[in-house]
C-alpha cells in the first residue's frame, strides 16, 4: 500500500509556504509517504511568483517546486506530482491534478479565466478537479456556508488537516454523493510537522495524469494521520 499526500505548498509557489520543495520532500518521506502532489497556489490565490510576468516566463518560475523538486525525489524514490491550488472568487479554491505544466503554458486565458472554463479545459485532458476545504470558515473567506457547484467538480477535500473536525464533517456530509469523490490532504506550509493527511492506493503513482485516474477511479483509502 502506498500513501500520497494531495494537497502540499512550498515556499517557491506559494507567498505562504514556509520551506522550500526539498525539506517538504524529506518530511514526507521521513513519515513513510510514498509520493506528494505540490499544489501551490495559483494566480487566484497567494502565489509567490510575480503577476505581471509573461505567460510563459510566469509558469515557468511557479512550477520551480515541481521542476526542481522532482530531480530530489528521485534521489530518494519518492513520486513527486504536479498539480495546482487555484482561486475562483470570494476566497473558496479548487485543487487539480491530472496534467503537466505545459498544460498551463499553453493556455494563457486561465490568466483570468471563470471556474466553468477551468473545469471545461480540466476535463478536456482526462483530468481531476475537487473543491479544496470546502466549509471552512475564515476571514478571507466571504461567504463560508456557500455550496459549491459540484456538477463541475470530480469531488472534495472532505478531510483537511488545517480544517476544525466540525469545517471537514460538514463537507462530507453535505458533498457525498454518488459519483463525487472524497480526498484528504494535509494543506501543510512547513516541513516541520510529524502527522500528515493523504490517500493510499494498492499501487505507485508516478504521474499527475495517473493520479486523476486513480482518484477517479475512487480504489483508493483515506490517510487521516494515524
Amino acid at each position: 500500500m502506498f500513501r500520497y499526500e494531495l494537497h502540499m505548498h512550498s515556499r517557491e509557489g506559494s507567498r505562504c509556504g514556509q520551506s522550500s520543495i526539498e525539506d517538504m520532500i524529506l518530511s514526507y518521506h521521513r513519515l513513510g509517504f510514498a509520493g506528494a502532489a505540490v499544489t501551490n497556489h495559483f494566480l487566484g490565490g497567494n502565489i509567490a511568483v510575480d503577476r505581471a510576468l509573461p505567460w510563459e516566463a510566469l509558469i515557468e518560475a511557479y512550477s520551480l517546486a515541481y521542476t526542481r523538486g522532482k530531480e530530489f525525489a528521485k534521489t530518494l524514490d519518492f513520486d513527486l506530482l504536479f498539480g495546482i491550488e487555484q482561486g475562483y472568487g470570494k476566497g473558496k479554491e479548487f485543487l487539480a491534478y491530472g496534467f503537466e505544466p505545459s498544460f498551463l503554458t499553453e493556455r494563457p486565458f486561465l490568466r483570468d479565466a471563470e471556474l466553468s472554463v477551468w473545469a471545461r479545459e480540466i476535463h478536456a485532458v482526462g483530468g481531476y478537479l475537487g473543491f479544496a476545504h470546502p466549509f471552512r470558515v475564515r476571514p478571507y473567506i466571504t461567504d463560508p456556508d456557500e455550496m459549491p457547484d459540484m456538477t463541475l467538480a470530480d469531488g472534495f477535500e472532505g478531510y483537511n488537516m488545517g480544517n476544525s473536525p466540525e469545517e471537514n464533517e460538514r463537507a462530507v456530509k453535505l458533498l457525498s454523493a454518488p459519483g463525487k469523490v472524497c480526498t484528504a490532504g494535509s494543506d501543510l506550509h512547513t516541513c516541520s510537522f510529524d502527522r500528515a493527511f493523504g490517500v493510499v492506493f494498492p499501487e505507485r503513482v508516478t504521474s499527475s495524469e495517473e493520479l486523476a485516474k486513480r482518484l477517479k477511479s475512487g480504489n483508493f483509502s483515506l490517510f487521516l494521520g494515524k
